[in-house]
């Protein structure tokens, strides 16, 4: 995630809204599929082509 990228942008491309995404990051549990299509995007396996948002 870029720093200047809004929450609702990057979560966004993984079908998320920026208040789910915000309720992720402060601990509560992230959904297997959107934490295996995060953990792709962050180690460069997947580009903000190949994902919907």
């Amino acid at each position: 995630m870029s720093k200047r990228e809004s929450q609702e942008k990057f979560w966004g491309r993984f079908g998320v809204t920026q208040s789910s995404g915000s309720r992720f990051e402060t601990g509560l549990g992230i959904p297997a599929p959107v934490a295996i299509l995060v953990k792709l995007y962050v180690k460069g396996k997947l580009s903000d082509g190949d994902l919907p948002g």
